[in-house]
């Protein structure tokens, strides 16, 4: 839910801050205070078209900025747009006007398309108002709304699995079906690149070692002339380390209980002895070519080098990667081959998942039947709730192709008055009408929807005293404990009475400009202000009197 909202030089506002509480807010005042410039820059956050007009005069550029805490279902929804939210699981969204008509968005600080910022503010926040298509009326979303209300998951899950089965086998056989000069050619290639593969008898790790062993070569002479000083002057020559250490050794057997250190130095002479011996038998293997014909074997193991580099670039992997890349060429290659018996196979298995399919797609609609009579009849009776009895909701259910959420195509549709014929949604015309109406599916839908704000711009408009009591109650019911945040911009005292926190906007004259202010009211702010909006300029003691009661 929006936790927070500055707004910075959008018309009359110079800045505004402004901190809404969870629950259900009202939003009055008097006509041309502000109220629909607050809405319209909470719009502009949402994506809505900007208009350099709008822009305060004077100024260069305006921004909107709000931050909204996210719900465990809002973050998966999230993910989904590669928008991950900070650590407390807040979002900070900023949308930026200039007077040369540019808009800029960013998202956590991150600069976004105003695409991706539409779609994320779709699931953070919904604004009904006069003029507004709703989320309710997006025909991509209603499907998935009334799967959420039937509470269908394993159904759809079941069909997804067949779904993907079904498209799985259909793909492999029209890659099958590819004109066959293609798949001649494609073969063609298979059969050559095996065949050179094949025949380079690679071995995994062979490169590595060819390394190693390129570079022994390349170094023989320097090997066995150092090898063999090493193994002179240890061993072989007269006067050799190990010579040297003997006599020492023998020395020290002359000083054995005479001197207390001597069988201990008697002891390392003997380990320094047998230490240099190992040195000298290892070298040794260095000092002798054993008849090899170093030049000879060096061009094999460069010629040898230069295939495998070559392969590499060819195929663009590692020479590791060969052997399974062969793998994977055979298992194409052979595929390919027996393609007649594979496509004669796949269109059996076709035919097969296409049942199965058919029939999980059966039982999703029947789900969905189901739910759409039972959420007809909840939504009437919101609808008769807000005296609105001559309003007809209707769910729409017709077949299309199979399609990744089924076989279904769903509309919510409503008649505004006894006879018409149902619309879309998004066609009916009163505005007032349409917010009490997403009122009713906001309410039903209230364990199925994850957004944390709506936004209703004047959802009184045209209504009764009574009816308005029974909006009131409706919005403070459909926070759900507060655990959705619902602000309303109102000009009726009973339905501001019902809310749980009251922002009272004005606007004053300072430095000779107009700008607009919103305060939080108290209990008498509350008073005062319901007294306002029912007795006008002359507030009498009855008018104060009845206000009270109200928020009693």
């Amino acid at each position: 839910m929006l936790i927070s909202i500055y707004i910075e030089n959008i018309a009359l506002i110079k800045k505004l801050s402004l901190e809404p509480d969870c629950g259900f807010c009202a939003f009055t005042g008097e006509t041309g205070a502000g109220k629909s410039i607050i809405i319209d820059s909470l719009g502009l956050l949402c994506g809505a078209r900007s208009d350099k007009d709008i822009i305060r005069t004077g100024e260069d550029e305006a921004t909107v900025e709000g931050i909204f805490t996210v719900n465990e279902t809002a973050k998966n929804l999230l993910a989904e747009l590669d928008i991950e939210p900070e650590e407390d699981n807040t979002v900070a969204v900023l949308r930026k006007l200039t007077r040369d008509g540019r808009s800029s968005a960013k998202i956590n600080g991150r600069n976004v398309p105003l695409s991706r910022l539409k779609a994320v503010m779709s699931q953070l926040i919904s604004i009904h108002g006069q003029q507004d298509t709703q989320a309710f009326a997006d025909n991509d979303r209603q499907l998935s709304m009334l799967d959420s209300f039937a509470k269908n998951e394993s159904v759809f899950n079941e069909y997804t699995e067949k779904y993907n089965k079904f498209k799985s086998i259909e793909q492999r056989l029209d890659s099958l079906n590819e004109d066959a000069r293609e798949r001649e050619l494609r073969l063609d290639m298979l059969r050559y690149r095996v065949n050179e593969l094949r025949s380079a008898h690679y071995s995994v790790g062979e490169k590595e070692e060819l390394e190693i062993e390129r570079k022994r070569l390349a170094n023989s002479e320097k090997i066995v002339m150092n090898a063999g000083e090493v193994y002179s002057s240890l061993y072989a020559k007269d006067g050799s380390a190990i010579e040297s250490v003997d006599k020492a050794i023998n020395a020290v057997s002359n000083l054995l209980g005479i001197i207390p250190e001597a069988d201990d130095l008697n002891s390392r002479l003997e380990s320094a002895k047998y230490e240099l011996l190992d040195i000298a038998d290892t070298v040794k293997e260095y000092t002798d070519t054993d008849g090899e014909n170093v030049q000879a074997r060096l061009d094999d193991v460069e010629t040898r080098l230069e295939l495998i580099k070559k392969l590499e670039k060819k195929y663009r992997v590692g020479a590791d990667e060969f052997p399974s890349l062969l793998e994977e060429w055979i298992t194409e290659l052979e595929a390919n081959e027996n393609s007649e018996e594979e496509k004669e196979r796949l269109t059996k298995e076709l035919s097969v998942a296409k049942k199965e399919l058919s029939a999980s797609a059966g039982k999703l609609t029947e789900t969905r039947k189901e739910a759409s009579v039972v959420l007809c009849r909840r939504v009437t009776e919101e609808l008769n709730e807000l005296d609105m009895p001559g309003v007809t909701f209707t769910v729409n259910i017709e077949e299309k192709d199979f399609a990744e959420d089924g076989s279904d195509f769903a509309e919510f549709l409503i008649s505004a008055n006894k006879g018409e014929i149902p619309k879309p949604m998004s066609k009916i015309a009163s505005g007032g009408e349409l917010s009490r109406i997403m009122l009713c599916l906001k309410c039903v839908f209230a364990d199925t929807e994850s957004i944390g704000t709506l936004i209703f711009d004047e959802i009184d408009t045209g209504v009764s005293g009574r009816t308005s009591e029974k909006i009131g109650i409706r919005l403070k019911n459909a926070t759900d404990g507060k655990k959705t945040q619902i602000i309303c911009v109102t000009h009726s005292a009973i339905l501001a009475a019902k809310a749980d926190a009251h922002y009272k906007i004005s606007k004053k004259e300072t430095d000779g400009r107009v700008i607009t202010n919103v305060e939080k009211l108290d209990h008498s702010g509350r008073r005062d202000e319901l007294a306002r909006i029912m007795g006008g300029v002359n507030v009498s003691e009855t008018v104060l009197k009845a206000a009270e009661e109200m928020l009693s």
